[in-house]
């Protein structure tokens, strides 16, 4: 994706989701959701089903999501604050959607559908602190359009010796 798709994602239920469709395909209701999504989100973290963008806030976020080769432009590592420990990401079936943790098993409620190869990915999640550029925030306290993302999203092949995040909470406190 080019450096500048940035993607408005909403969640109601406190994190946003990269997730691959294939094992939520079951998903066709709110009591299949809860059976398929809420109930083992634990497992789907674990088994690389689904990545948590996880701040434990609802609302809007811009989520620019970066597949290797792409990365953090110089921007964004200027105004980086945290990023996760990697996460695992199998995709099988050719894509990942990015959504609210509610639409997961939903494909077209995705606020984004991300073409990838099939095989196994590490995903790491970064906060910025956009609103700290210079000209970030207009008069009326509004981001502007050339304001950076609130999380950019790296995604980039398994190299075969990582250590996954399984938490449920994607970024530790500070301590």
């Amino acid at each position: 994706m080019p450096d500048d798709d940035v993607v408005a994602v909403r969640t109601d239920a406190v994190m946003l989701s990269v997730w691959c469709p294939r094992p939520f395909a079951s998903v066709n209701g709110y009591d299949a959701w809860e059976q398929h999504v809420n109930d083992r989100l634990q497992e789907a973290i674990a088994n690389g089903e689904l990545v948590p963008v996880n701040i434990g806030s609802d609302g809007a976020w811009g989520v620019r999501v970066a597949v290797a080769p792409d990365g953090l432009t110089e921007r964004e590592r200027t105004y980086a604050v945290v990023t996760s420990e990697p996460y695992l990401l199998v995709v099988s079936g050719g894509e990942a959607c990015l959504s609210g943790i509610e639409a997961v098993g939903d494909p077209a409620s995705a606020a984004l559908r991300i073409p990838l190869a099939d095989g196994r990915y590490t995903v790491r999640s970064t906060i910025l602190a956009w609103n700290e550029e210079p000209g970030a925030l207009a008069a009326d306290g509004r981001p502007t359009a050339s304001a950076l993302s609130d999380f950019v999203v790296q995604i980039a092949p398994e190299l075969g010796d990582e250590k996954y995040r399984t938490k449920e909470v994607t970024f530790d406190a500070p301590t």
